[in-house]
């Protein structure tokens, strides 16, 4: 354990001082220069990185939170849980013309048991993901399912998907897919696998069925354990 926490630590430092110094770099090109365009073009990069250091440094406290925190099994409403993720991310979807949506329930309530907040900081990982590697005017769609062994939240996309090895490979820590770019390095989907297992499930990707893309889903089983945990008084 001692081990895994310091390889961890050491990924995150090398991580943050990336964004650290290449902020060092776009403010000491603006002092530099003259310029008024060139020093606007410098302020409009250093926002971007400051929007990237900041998102991963939301990923690296909810790694930790996954790992840590204690599992909350109370009853969760799965299609209002949907609901709140994509409202949440309706603005980035919309400034790409991405189609954003929730594919109806054939159940008048779809109530899970799981943690909450967990769950949608996982789904909300996933949707993240979705946005940033869908191409303008592509779509993506959640939804949510349950039969007699397992519960699971699905995030289906049109972007350029990946390959069986990348598939097999994502969800480990600092580990990217080939189209990745320069958006972040890897936490997301490690996130969501943590917070699955934490449930006593997993996370599958799967090639999309309609074309290309990824359908990611969080599946986690119908524990009588965490059944009779919410029953109990």
């Amino acid at each position: 354990l001692i081990a895994v926490q310091r390889e961890f630590l050491d990924d995150a430092s090398h991580q943050l001082r990336t964004h650290l110094t290449t902020l060092q770099m776009q403010v000491d090109y603006a002092r530099r220069t003259d310029d008024a365009g060139q020093v606007r073009t410098a302020l409009d990069a250093l926002a971007n990185e400051i929007g990237r250091a900041t998102r991963s440094a939301q990923q690296l406290l909810a790694l930790g939170r996954s790992d840590t925190a204690a599992v909350a099994m109370v009853p969760v409403d799965l299609q209002a849980l949907l609901r709140a993720v994509a409202l949440q991310w309706l603005p980035q979807a919309r400034a790409k013309r991405i189609d954003l949506g929730l594919l109806p329930s054939t159940a008048p309530a779809l109530v899970a048991v799981g943690d909450p907040g967990l769950l949608h900081e996982a789904l909300s990982n996933l949707v993240a993901n979705a946005i940033a590697y869908t191409p303008v005017q592509g779509s993506i769609t959640l939804s949510a399912t349950a039969d007699a062994h397992d519960w699971s939240l699905q995030v289906e996309d049109s972007g350029p998907g990946l390959t069986e090895a990348e598939r097999a490979a994502l969800g480990q820590r600092f580990r990217r897919g080939a189209n990745a770019g320069q958006g972040g390095f890897g936490l997301g989907l490690s996130i969501v696998r943590t917070i699955a297992q934490r449930h006593g499930g997993r996370l599958l990707l799967a090639a999309r069925s309609a074309g290309p893309g990824l359908h990611a889903m969080i599946v986690w089983p119908r524990s009588t354990a965490a059944a009779d945990t919410v029953a109990a008084p």
